[in-house]
């Protein structure tokens, strides 16, 4: 029946339509569909009734409506009441004609049996804060048809509503802090162990990710904690063999080693409690080698690409684990390579997210460019990822050296931000957005995006923690709603030195990028720089890092994601 309609609109676009000098001309326009959920996803229990009602632009008497469901027409009205008997997923297609042409929209029905919300808290499950400190919790809930409440409560004492609470730690003891979200069919809760401490007693942290370190002669080493307890009394002590010691307020340490061989570095922390000191130690051993010992030249079998990847630990996204499976870091890096070999793109996810990867040899340092990334931007969308660079300096093979940023146009502005961190919190449930906050006080969401990316989670699989944080550069947002309706979002490009960016400095194909198709960046090793930003010479480098530079989104688009679809050597 729908068949005849279309025939029938088609033939009477004659009468419709007016004869300008001989031309037959159109008057009105295509049928526009707007959908009554934003995301295109309906939710219904087992057994009840639900009327999904458009609301359209360009229709008339003569418009056709035509819903479908497996290619059966279920209704021709304008709305369509649905009731299913079976939990799943149910596709329906709306298409709605006149002699001007079609709209269409592809809806998804998840038919459940009872529709209970499901909340999380951003924040770790136990923590520990000092009296007089505030801290600001945000919870996410999994929306759902039917009206919801979000209550928090402490120690069983309802203290506020709504999906923020501000905690105040006014007097010492332990706190149980538990947000509930509720509605007909039931509530799900999340909690956060809070322990109040006195300042004397907040425990002192100074963590390091190694004590064994190496370098190469003449370059300097930056000895960075990477968890240090803030706001303390504390006294740094530093001494190495060719520097005397040194109390500071500093907990990091710089060293320059002038000899090659194995060097000592001694550290101590000393914090007062009362009237006893509390004394920590560290001792670093330094192996420090000659600069070019572990250079690996090219042979006839050497080839440009890279070759492995070590370490793939994307933030949370929306491509994340969307058209592949890995449950283990190893098998992440046995797809991730399999895809770039393949030509297929990997996706970084948000902010920090990252991918390690080597070649068969040693990437020399000539003039121009060195290497290139390949990634999908185009005129109006870039992503950009910053680009890391890793010398071999023991000679084991294995990224576990020095990494340097390579300079772009943005390096040293006072809108870019280095060591910028942001953690990201597991979803209580699936299709749940993930929530993050940073180390200056921000907070936010990875939003989930069913319309486009119907995994169950964003957070990546092969993560077992319920937590991790991810750092490195952050580059100022530049992207913008184009016309202030969400409708088009535009992400312009930044000048020079990223990956997945249309540049017009470094860009290496005049085409534009997309799911199937690489834009290529180039990258020059001498513009690497160390922890300060000083400028750093390196003959070669043996490992490359992109990681997203961005921590931002684009409405329906989604968070800025850096995608990449290879890294070769130029030769």
């Amino acid at each position: 029946m729908i068949k005849r309609i279309f025939a029938l609109l088609s033939l009477a676009l004659i009468a419709l339509s007016c004869n300008r000098d001989g031309v037959i001309v159109a008057e009105g326009g295509v049928p526009e569909i707007t959908l009554d959920s934003t995301t295109g996803v309906y939710t219904v229990k087992v057994g009840e009734e639900m009327t999904i009602a458009p609301t359209y632009k360009n229709v008339d008497d003569t418009t056709a409506y035509s819903w479908s469901i497996d290619g059966v027409v279920v209704s021709t009205a304008e709305s369509y009441t649905f009731m299913a008997e079976q939990v799943g997923e149910v596709f329906i297609t709306l298409e709605v004609a006149n002699v001007y042409g079609v709209d269409s929209e592809e809806i998804r029905v998840d038919v459940v049996q009872v529709q209970i919300p499901t909340v999380t808290i951003a924040a770790s499950e136990q923590m520990s804060l000092a009296v007089g400190s505030i801290y600001r919790f945000r919870a996410s809930v999994k929306q759902t048809d039917l009206q919801t409440t979000v209550v928090w409560s402490l120690n069983n004492d309802v203290v506020g509503e709504g999906y923020g609470y501000v905690f105040e730690a006014k007097e010492v003891g332990s706190y149980r802090l538990t947000v509930t979200a509720k509605n007909s069919d039931g509530e799900h809760s999340d909690s956060v162990d809070i322990e109040v401490l006195a300042a004397e007693d907040m425990p002192f942290v100074w963590q390091f990710e190694s004590l064994m370190l190496h370098t190469v002669v003449g370059r300097e080493v930056l000895i960075a904690p990477t968890e240090v307890s803030q706001g303390v009394d504390v006294t740094y002590y530093w001494s190495s063999s060719n520097q005397p010691e040194d109390a500071s307020r500093q907990s990091y340490y710089t060293y320059t080693p002038l000899s090659e061989g194995r060097h000592t570095i001694t550290a101590t922390a000393s914090v007062l409690r009362g009237d006893e000191p509390i004394v920590v130690s560290k001792i670093f051993t330094l192996d420090v080698y000659a600069e070019g010992k572990f250079f690996r030249a090219s042979n006839a079998s050497s080839v440009a690409e890279c070759n492995r990847v070590y370490d793939y630990t994307p933030a949370p996204g929306q491509f994340i684990g969307d058209k592949y499976s890995a449950t283990t870091p190893a098998e992440a890096c046995v797809v991730a390579l399999e895809r770039l070999e393949c030509g297929q793109y990997i996706s970084l996810g948000g902010f920090g997210g990252y991918i390690v990867v080597g070649f068969d040899h040693s990437v020399t340092n000539t003039v121009g460019y060195d290497f290139a990334v390949g990634g999908n931007s185009f005129s109006t969308s870039s992503e950009p990822g910053i680009v890391w660079v890793m010398q071999d300096e023991n000679g084991d093979g294995k990224p576990n050296d020095t990494w340097y940023e390579l300079a772009g146009s943005e390096t040293g502005k006072s809108t870019t931000l280095r060591n910028y961190c942001v953690t990201y919190f597991r979803p209580s449930g699936a299709e749940m957005s993930v929530q993050w906050v940073d180390n200056m006080g921000g907070s936010g969401e990875i939003a989930y995006l069913p319309t486009y990316h119907k995994q169950p989670y964003y957070y990546p699989e092969w993560i077992d923690a319920d937590s991790y944080t991810l750092s490195g550069t952050r580059l100022e947002a530049r992207n913008y709603d184009k016309y202030g309706n969400g409708a088009m979002w535009i992400q312009p490009p930044y000048d020079w030195g990223y990956a997945d960016n249309y540049s017009a400095v470094d860009r290496l194909s005049e085409g534009e990028g997309s799911e199937s198709t690489a834009m290529p960046n180039g990258f020059d090793i001498s513009n690497a720089i160390d922890h300060s930003g000083k400028s750093i010479a390196l003959d070669f480098v043996d490992f490359v890092k992109v990681q997203t530079a961005c921590n931002t989104s684009s409405g329906w688009l989604g968070e800025n994601s850096t995608e990449i679809f290879g890294i070769y050597e130029i030769k």
